[in-house]
């Protein structure tokens, strides 16, 4: 049920979110190669351009899918893992450790599920976030890779977060990304953003 890297990904948090980071790489990976592999006009005819596209898509495909089990995986363990401490706390209920213990898994799981949103919002199934920032700030974003992110929850979900939008620069932009709750069955919302970024700006409410 673990990671590739092992289980040790899923006990230690931040271990679980470098690889996450990591893998999360490719999607830009593969968005560089889908424009540096596209064919110019004097070489249209010499290359396939539609089974280019559909590999590249494939390629992109694989990696959420992927992404998806380690994360779906992770909170499974984790949610295994809190169900024996609760077992053994109602057996030990003055044990102060056991409960730092619970507290500390519960808290991991919580943020764990937070990924898996953060998966939703980024992945291609809502690649409209990515539409509406191009609408909204006027601009063609080749590279668009989520590093870092805050939740606030309110009547849904509010999603800050930091995307890298260069290859070459540190340039980002941060957004705020609104998911509405489960049962309105509602995609994610670009409610605000700002642009002119670098990776070293802190990710702030706005």
């Amino acid at each position: 049920m673990a990671a590739p890297s092992g289980v040790r990904t899923c006990e230690d948090f931040a271990e679980f979110q470098e690889l996450l980071r990591v893998m999360r790489t490719i999607d830009d990976r593969i968005v560089h190669e889908l424009n540096t592999t596209l064919p110019t006009a004097s070489f249209a005819g010499k290359v396939d351009a539609n089974q280019t596209c559909k590999e590249l898509y494939q390629s992109l495909r694989e990696a959420h899918a992927s992404r998806e089990k380690i994360i779906k995986n992770c909170i499974a363990q984790t949610s295994n893992v809190v169900k024996i401490l609760r077992e053994e706390r109602e057996k030990a209920q003055d044990d102060v450790a056991l409960l730092k213990q619970l507290r500390q898994e519960q808290t991991k799981l919580k943020l764990m599920q937070s990924e898996l949103n953060v998966e939703e919002v980024v992945n291609d199934r809502s690649w409209k976030v990515k539409l509406q920032l191009e609408e909204k700030a006027n601009e063609k974003y080749l590279v668009f890779v989520a590093i870092l992110y805050k939740t606030q929850v309110v009547a849904g979900t509010n999603y800050f977060i930091k995307v890298s939008v260069s290859n070459s620069t540190d340039e980002c932009v941060h957004l705020r990304v609104f998911q509405s709750l489960p049962h309105e069955n509602e995609g994610p919302s670009l409610t605000s953003y700002e642009t002119g970024k670098t990776k070293a700006d802190p990710l702030t409410y706005f």
